[in-house]
């Protein structure tokens, strides 16, 4: 091919100008060319090269030496060959192009159609729908925040809240009223401190159609053998005074009780003898670990289940009493009882954590003694067997049925020890308080599903839904599809995913994040049903004020319920597991 002649410029302008008032596309289109490149190749500002001429050449079906060759002239523009597949796929191209530039400007133009009136409805519409979602997901990050942030605090070792929550405005106040009368603050006290420590061996028989579960557990006591007694005759002439007199007369028929009422105090002060005696055989029975079993029907029941029940017959399989002498700072002998007791008991469940499924159950469990604050008085303990070693927490075979696993981290623990402040109503007219304070333990055990098919069921199938409705969403807001037809599958898709979720979940009156996503869920769907049949209405009255109208809402809605979404299904589980574990 012979480089451009002096007139190949000239015959590519009349080309150019000839296709561009023929069939409305410039000739930088048609050979896919820069337009700016064209333009200075029209004004001469830049040489045409032999590849362009070549393209030229190529899109007009006639040789490339017409166009390099002066001699030669072009053809009757009217006679020109031109690919007709092409030239339609080219002119569909430039309406896209047009089209892409309207939507680049849809919100400047369609503004411009409506009104004021239209403009100030559309304002207050789209807030109505946007500060509700937006108040609804705040509340829910802040109630999982708080709720992460109160079970950090509960299970982080060292944490202020492992010997009570303080944090807790009852508990503090009880705390700080048991602290008034201890025997810091009055020497007259008589309580004697009993330090607990607890090894569970399995908790199992979970199941979501009951409503609690069963735990096999070690108790160890450990307390001062010579404050106890001290203790117990306080107790014994306070509360068993009746029945030290009732066993006096049986046992000595020759005398005869007094008739009518006589004072308690005063008897037992004429029958110190006995009173000392009788006191020196049943302390014993009397001890904080004590319960009555099958082989032991004579012991007293000195600690009870706060939330539950002891199972039959599982009661002094492993028990015993240890007591270790030592010399104390002052030189004196002193007596430690060590005792130990293997039982199972039922507790009702407490599914309480707002992270369900992510964090799945807080399994709670509460030990207290039958004697008030006055008498005893629990502390969690971790070294409370005779050697000092520790013991509370888990046993080496440790185990959760029904598909749970403990939780444990560098930072936390899986469970928690500590103590509880419990205020019950007594009638009793030795007691010297209208209520009766009590000190029980608290062990809290963390649990998760041990794999991830709750998580799976749950969240991923009202995830695909809501993705489902977004999809609807973005086909009714960008192509003007009509997305009625698809809410009905997406309905039915967020009602089988809360029945699902209700299956799983063992507490279903907990506002936990599953509950959370599924009234997330329904909201989106109501408010695109709404936002639909708006929009056909419009577009049936052809009303194009109102399809404008509902074009800016619908696409504002669009990118609203896209980050609402990914909050909800994003943000919030981060939330839950934020701050190490």
């Amino acid at each position: 091919m012979n480089e451009p002649g002096k007139r190949t410029l000239e015959k590519i302008r009349k080309l150019a100008k000839f296709f561009s008032e023929k069939h409305h596309i410039t000739l930088a289109r048609a050979i896919s060319m820069n337009p700016l490149k064209m333009a200075k190749i029209l004004s001469g500002e830049e040489k045409v090269s032999r590849g362009t001429i070549v393209k030229i050449a190529a899109y007009f079906f006639i040789p490339a030496e017409i166009l390099t060759d002066d001699d030669k002239e072009l053809p009757e523009l009217d006679t020109l060959q031109i690919d007709e597949d092409l030239l339609s796929i080219q002119r569909h191209d430039i309406e896209n192009d047009i089209e892409r530039m309207k939507q680049k400007h849809f919100f400047s133009r369609n503004w411009k159609m409506i009104g004021y009136r239209k403009r100030l409805k559309l304002v207050l519409s789209v807030l109505l729908i946007t500060v509700p979602l937006v108040i609804y997901i705040l509340f829910c990050g802040s109630e999982v925040a708080f709720e992460r942030y109160d079970d950090m605090r509960k299970y982080t070792i060292g944490s202020d809240g492992l010997v009570y929550d303080k944090y807790d405005p009852l508990q503090a106040e009880y705390h700080e009223m048991l602290e008034g009368t201890s025997k810091a603050n009055n020497p007259d006290a008589y309580y004697v401190d009993v330090k607990v420590g607890v090894v569970l061996e399995k908790i199992k028989n979970i199941a979501s159609a009951t409503s609690s579960y069963e735990a096999r557990m070690q108790l160890y006591f450990k307390f001062d053998k010579d404050e106890f007694l001290n203790m117990f005759h306080h107790y014994a002439r306070n509360v068993l005074a009746d029945q030290i007199i009732n066993d006096y007369y049986a046992e000595n028929t020759d005398d005869i009780r007094p008739i009518g009422s006589f004072s308690y105090s005063e008897w037992l002060d004429s029958h110190s003898d006995y009173f000392e005696a009788w006191c020196e055989i049943h302390d014993s029975e009397y001890y904080p670990g004590e319960t009555p079993s099958n082989v032991l029907t004579d012991k007293n029941t000195m600690f009870e289940i706060g939330n539950g029940q002891f199972v039959a017959d599982t009661l002094g399989s492993i028990k015993s009493l240890e007591e270790v002498q030592y010399y104390d700072e002052e030189g004196n002998l002193r007596t430690l009882c060590y005792q130990k007791i293997k039982f199972s008991a039922s507790f009702e469940k407490a599914f309480d954590s707002v992270r369900y499924p992510l964090d799945s159950v807080q399994f709670k469990m509460y030990i207290l003694p039958i004697m008030d604050a006055d008498y005893i008085r629990y502390t969690p303990d971790t070294d409370v067997d005779s050697e000092g070693n520790r013991i509370a927490g888990f046993s080496p075979y440790f185990g959760i049925t029904s598909g749970y696993r403990p939780i444990k981290t560098d930072k936390a623990d899986s469970y928690t020890l500590r103590l509880n402040y419990y205020n019950a109503s007594n009638n009793d007219p030795a007691v010297k308080y209208e209520n009766s304070m009590r000190t029980q333990l608290e062990i809290i055990v963390r649990a998760n599903r041990a794999g991830m098919s709750l998580f799976l069921q749950a969240f991923i199938n009202l995830f695909s839904v809501v993705i489902w409705i977004i999809i609807a969403f973005y086909s009714q807001s960008y192509t003007g599809e009509d997305s009625v037809g698809m809410l009905g599958t997406g309905l039915f898709g967020v009602i089988s995913s809360m029945l699902v979720g209700l299956s799983m979940v063992s507490d279903a009156g907990i506002f936990s994040i599953i509950t959370m996503i599924n009234i997330f869920t329904l909201a989106v769907i109501m408010i695109m049903t709404y936002q639909a049949i708006a929009a056909k209405r419009a577009a049936v009255r052809k009303d194009k004020v109102l399809i404008a109208y509902n074009g800016i809402k619908l696409r504002i809605l669009f990118i609203v319920l896209t980050l609402a979404t990914a909050a909800m299904f994003g943000v919030i589980p981060l939330i839950a597991y934020m701050w190490g574990y």
